[in-house]
């Protein structure tokens, strides 16, 4: 049965830009979820980083850069003279992550501007490398976001684009399901996903590479994830009744595993190089 879009996968823009990520206090405590349970060796934005290939004097722009963790909260390499650009629909979004990445100090010059991804306001082959991380899905047309993404990256650059798999956070969705009716897998990845994201991409670019990232959560307090299940609708504007449903599904499935509990995850990133055609407006 085909099912509407939530607000939060693009159905409504103001929603995204004034509350949701109005700051980044909602996106952090999904963040930690992540950060707390995760099993991968590396961090997911090392390893997301890894795939930049930066070089130095790089002109480089993120699209829906959130509170600028990926350039804050990493170790991966960003050569002297690196200058990068971060957008987002939200303003207040983008005065925080221009704070933080300029404390980080990683990155010698940086600038800001909130931005509809679905039309840049930048100039064609602007920037090098062009980062889209957990973000297209968020639009109302993810085709028209990947199609600005080309158009702004020059013909040499690349794009690097992630997101989730139908799979991801599983066992989350289940329990939402359960209390609020919605859908039991990731409503994101019913809208940009490695399928989709193949597709729109190889639309515009000769080469389109997918990497895994491999990581599972293993979970051990059930506040952290009634915290993450909450940040987002539509347990954000929970009844009470509602929410205590919802407590009680996340307890019963921390006793089933025994005061654990594992949550599956489906991530990874797109990596483009050579265009067919640039876009242009």
């Amino acid at each position: 049965m085909e099912t509407t879009r939530s607000k939060f996968t693009g159905s409504d823009q103001e929603y995204l830009r004034d509350v949701q990520y109005r700051d980044g206090s909602r996106l952090a405590r999904r963040a930690n979820l992540h950060a707390k349970y995760r099993t991968a060796s590396t961090p997911f934005f090392d390893w997301v980083g890894a795939h930049f290939d930066l070089f130095g004097g790089a002109e480089v722009l993120e699209v829906g850069c959130g509170t600028g963790w990926l350039w804050q909260e990493s170790s991966f390499d960003i050569p002297p003279g690196v200058k990068l650009t971060l957008t987002d629909l939200s303003p207040g979004m983008v005065k925080e992550a221009v704070a933080r990445v300029e404390a980080a100090g990683r990155v010698e010059t940086v600038a800001g501007q909130p931005a509809d991804a679905q039309s840049l306001p930048f100039e064609n082959g602007s920037f090098d490398r062009v980062v889209a991380n957990h973000m297209l899905y968020h639009l109302p047309d993810p085709a028209l976001g990947v199609a600005e993404l080309a158009r702004v990256v020059r013909s040499d650059g690349v794009v690097i684009a992630s997101t989730n798999g139908s799979e991801h956070l599983r066992e989350l969705w289940e329990m939402r399901a359960k209390v609020f009716g919605t859908s039991p897998v990731d409503e994101t990845a019913t809208v940009f996903n490695p399928e989709i994201g193949f597709e729109l991409l190889r639309e515009h670019f000769a080469e389109v590479d997918w990497f895994d990232y491999p990581d599972q959560l293993i979970c051990t307090d059930p506040v952290d994830v009634l915290a993450h299940i909450c940040s987002a609708p539509p347990a954000e504007t929970a009844t009470p009744e509602q929410l205590s449903h919802l407590t009680d599904e996340v307890e019963r499935a921390f006793n089933a595993g025994g005061g654990r509990l594992m949550v599956t995850k489906e991530v990874g990133c797109f990596v483009t190089r050579g265009q067919r055609k640039r876009p242009r407006r």
